[in-house]
């Protein structure tokens, strides 16, 4: 087994199930609105503060009934019930207090112009329905992330979206109804073999 060298980030890949879950995200410019979408889009409850906010943001009130705005500077106690938090002000000194006091409540942090304040950090994410392919270089080049990004949103287009939900059908029909194992781990296997025509035909 590979053990990290003192100079790597110990940072561990995981997925999380977001939907419902408290999400309190301080500042109201374009980079906390980026961060505010993508925890929406996940169906998590947003509550987002700061003393302004860019226009887009009241756009999200209409189209999203998960999330709150609150007129207001940054204040410790906004932070208690929530499941993480994403410190996103213009102001550094804000978002070092905002790293520190979570710390201090044992919950999770985003600080997004500083991994050094972060508990964890965002990758750069192709979505193909419930293909999710994630980038990231651990905060050393945001630009190399979004240019490999880019790469696979070309490598794995939008018709990935159903090909992966064929998969998942044709898998459950396989698991209910083959009973022989080895059988069962070929059918499996070979299925990515096949295009998007053939396996609607298998349904």
């Amino acid at each position: 087994m590979k053990s990290l060298g003192s100079d790597e980030n110990l940072y561990y890949s995981v997925m999380i199930e977001m939907r419902g879950k408290n999400v309190v995200v301080f500042g109201g410019g374009k980079i906390a609105y980026r961060k505010v979408v993508s925890l929406l889009q996940c169906e998590a409850k947003v509550t987002v503060i700061s003393v302004d906010f860019t226009y887009e943001f009241d756009e999200l009130l209409n189209q999203f009934p998960s999330i709150t705005l609150i007129k207001d500077s940054y204040k410790k106690e906004y932070l208690k019930g929530n499941y993480l938090i994403v410190g996103a002000t213009n102001a550094k000194d804000i978002n070092i207090s905002i790293s520190e006091d979570a710390k201090e409540l044992k919950i999770l942090c985003n600080i997004v112009d500083s991994g050094e304040a972060s508990d964890y950090i965002v990758p750069s994410v192709v979505r193909r329905g419930d293909l999710i392919l994630s980038v990231s270089t651990s905060g050393k080049s945001p630009s190399l992330s979004k240019k490999i990004k880019n790469s696979l949103e070309e490598e794995y287009p939008k018709e990935f979206e159903e090909y992966v939900n064929l998969l998942g059908k044709i898998r459950e029909m396989v698991i209910k109804n083959v009973k022989d194992q080895e059988e069962k781990k070929r059918i499996l296997n070979s299925l990515t073999d096949l295009s998007v025509e053939e396996l609607r035909k298998m349904l």
